[in-house]
C-alpha cells in the first residue's frame, strides 16, 4: 500500500515539486505582508476599601469584569487620541495573577508607543473609576446619615426640654454625626500603578523563517496529495479508456479469380437489354 502511494507520487514529482515552490512562495509573501503588532503591559494593585467601621473584601473576577468596562474604557478613551472604545476593548487583555491582588493590562497595537500609552492610559482609568466609585459610596452614606440626624433632631426640637424621649432623640443625633464626620474624614487607597507599562522593544510578529517553513512543510503535504489524486485520475481514466474500446473486426479477403468472376457477373448483369444480337434471341428459342 504504501509502496504503490510513493510510486504515485514519485511518478507525479512535478505536481509534488510544483505545489510546494507556491506555497512556500506564498508563505514567504505573507511573512513581508503581515503586519507588526506589539504588546505593553502595566500592573495595578486593587486593595481592599474600609468604609467607616466596614472593610469590603475585593472580588478580583468582579475588579477584571470592572476593568474591562464601558465605563472605565470611555475614560481611557478621553485621554487618548482618535482611539473607540471598542478599539481599546479589542486590544486589551486583563489578566489576575494567581493569588495575588493585582490586574494586568495587556494591550496588542501596531505600535510599540501605541500599545504602552494605552496599557497606562486604561491602568488609570481604572483606578481613577475605582476611586470615584468609592467616593461616591462615602457621599451616599454620608448623606443618608446626615438626613437620618435631622429627622431626629427635628423630633427632639418637638419635645419638652425634660422629655426623656427627647435627650434620647439628641443622644441619636450626636451618634449619627460622630459616625458622619469618621466617615468624610476617612481615607482609602484604590490602589495603585505598580509597574507602568513601557514602550516594547520587540514586535509580535512570527519570524520571517517561521513563514517560510510554514509555507515549505505545508506545500510538501499539498503536493504530495495532489500527485497522488491526478495519478489515481490518471490511471483510471486510462484503465476505463481501455474497457470501453471497440474490438476491431477483421474483414476476408476473397480469392483473386472469385473477384474476377463477381466483376464479370456484375458486368453482365448490368447489360444492356439492347446489346442482344437478334441470332442471339433466335437462338434461345
Amino acid at each position: 500500500m504504501l509502496d504503490d502511494v510513493f510510486h504515485s507520487i514519485a511518478r507525479r514529482w512535478r505536481w509534488l515539486v510544483g505545489v510546494t515552490i507556491l506555497m512556500t512562495l506564498l508563505g514567504l509573501a505573507l511573512g513581508l505582508l503581515w503586519p507588526d503588532r506589539y504588546t505593553a503591559t502595566a500592573s495595578v494593585t486593587v486593595e481592599s476599601i474600609t468604609i467607616g467601621e466596614q472593610t469590603q473584601d475585593v472580588n478580583m473576577e468582579t475588579q477584571r469584569l470592572v476593568a474591562r468596562s464601558t465605563e472605565v474604557l470611555s475614560i481611557a478613551a478621553e485621554n487618548l487620541d482618535d482611539v473607540s472604545v471598542a478599539e481599546l476593548r479589542s486590544a486589551l487583555q486583563v489578566n489576575v495573577p494567581r493569588g495575588s491582588q493585582v490586574l494586568e493590562f495587556i494591550v496588542t497595537a501596531p505600535t510599540a508607543a501605541a500599545a504602552a500609552e494605552q496599557a497606562n492610559a486604561i491602568a488609570e482609568a481604572y483606578l481613577e473609576q475605582r476611586t470615584a466609585a468609592v467616593q461616591q459610596r462615602i457621599t451616599d452614606a454620608s448623606a443618608t446619615l446626615s438626613s437620618t440626624a435631622d429627622e431626629l433632631a427635628a423630633q427632639a426640637a418637638a419635645l419638652a426640654p425634660e422629655d426623656p424621649r427627647r435627650i434620647s432623640l439628641e443622644s441619636q443625633v450626636q451618634a449619627l454625626q460622630d459616625q458622619r464626620a469618621v466617615l468624610i474624614a476617612t481615607s482609602f487607597d484604590a490602589g495603585s500603578l505598580i509597574d507602568p507599562a513601557v514602550e516594547p522593544t520587540d514586535t509580535d510578529k512570527p519570524k520571517l523563517y517561521v513563514f517560510v517553513a510554514a509555507g515549505f512543510f505545508l506545500g510538501l503535504f499539498l503536493g504530495a496529495f495532489a500527485a497522488l489524486i491526478r495519478d489515481r485520475v490518471a490511471r483510471r481514466g486510462t484503465r476505463a479508456a481501455r474497457d470501453v474500446a471497440p474490438e476491431r473486426v477483421a474483414t476476408p479477403t476473397p480469392p483473386r479469380g472469385d473477384v474476377a468472376a463477381t466483376i464479370d457477373v456484375g458486368t453482365s448483369t448490368s447489360a444492356d437489354p439492347r446489346d442482344v444480337s437478334p441470332s442471339a434471341v433466335r437462338s434461345s428459342s
